[in-house]
């Protein structure tokens, strides 16, 4: 632990991380996973995750559970062994979401954001706000599971990220809006990890030639609109689309609005209403988060 410090008197400790949706993005290698990352823009969803952390003295192993059920948790479970590895404490971790996993909310970087300053708090760690998401990054980027959404759901509001990293490293800029809400149907799940990993050079190639399109387009007019056509232009340059999420933009087009896909997933999002979207299954909505994680 953190200069030797004792656990809090706390034995249980619970935190909020916000969702994100990734509208466009541009890979950014290093070696180090620190500087490793993606520049690009999304927007941070109020809908997002609670998470409760506590010391578990008779469990053999720290437990996980996701929405109730104990899972893997890879992401996740990189932060314990990292934050908590080197306690004498068995901690549980149980993450509730109110968005679909798997479809694009960047909901392993939330789940794992939280736990970090979950654990933070529980075990007196003493970290600042840029070392509990730099903790939460590393373990998105060594597990394949995100690229970009630490540092969104960090701080909230349409987030673009200029430099690659979580906080302290990485750089972002942020587009004013409204009290905006954003309506989303989710469609199916997609991995992360097999996009990123196992796409191939082709599949890299065309999500940054996009990616630098749209970051490109929206720079010369920052705004919630121009966010809105450039992510739904990179969606189709970058062929990371499914046809039953293009009929879905398609539709929304037709009635004179503009959808984008979340990335990397299968869910179709809008500001506002849409009738449209209501064709392709339930219709959810969220308002834009003005703030990033903090203890509840």
């Amino acid at each position: 632990m953190k200069n030797g410090t004792e656990p809090s008197k706390k034995s249980v400790v619970k935190t909020y991380a916000p969702s994100h949706i990734t509208g466009f993005f541009e890979i950014c290698d290093n070696k180090n996973p620190l500087y490793k990352g993606s520049i690009g823009c999304g927007i941070v969803l109020e809908a997002g995750c609670v998470t409760e952390v506590s010391f578990n003295n008779h469990a053999a192993k720290t437990r996980i559970k996701i929405d109730g059920r104990e899972e893997e948790a890879n992401t996740t479970k990189y932060v314990v062994e990292h934050l908590a590895g080197t306690s004498e404490f068995m901690v549980s971790v149980s993450t509730n979401f109110e968005v679909p996993v798997g479809c694009g909310f960047g909901a392993s970087g939330a789940g794992a954001l939280s736990t970090a300053c979950a654990l933070n708090e529980l075990l007196s760690l003493n970290m600042t706000v840029n070392e509990v998401a730099q903790t939460a990054h590393r373990a998105e980027v060594e597990k394949s599971t995100g690229l970009g959404d630490v540092i969104a759901e960090t701080y909230g509001g349409v987030v673009i990220r200029t430099k690659p990293g979580p906080p302290g490293i990485g750089v972002i800029d942020r587009i004013p809006y409204r009290n905006e809400r954003i309506s989303y149907v989710a469609l199916g799940k997609k991995s992360t990890k097999s996009v990123l990993t196992e796409g191939g050079e082709e599949t890299r190639r065309r999500i940054n030639d996009a990616g630098r399109e749209a970051m490109k387009a929206l720079m010369r007019k920052p705004a919630l609109e121009t966010f809105m056509r450039a992510s739904r232009e990179f969606s189709l340059r970058s062929e990371l689309i499914s046809d039953t999420c293009k009929g879905a933009i398609e539709a929304v087009a037709a009635e004179g609005k503009v959808a984008s896909v979340a990335m990397l997933g299968e869910t179709v999002f809008v500001v506002g209403d849409s009738e449209a979207l209501r064709e392709f299954g339930e219709v959810k909505e969220s308002r834009i988060a003005d703030a990033g994680v903090r203890i509840i």
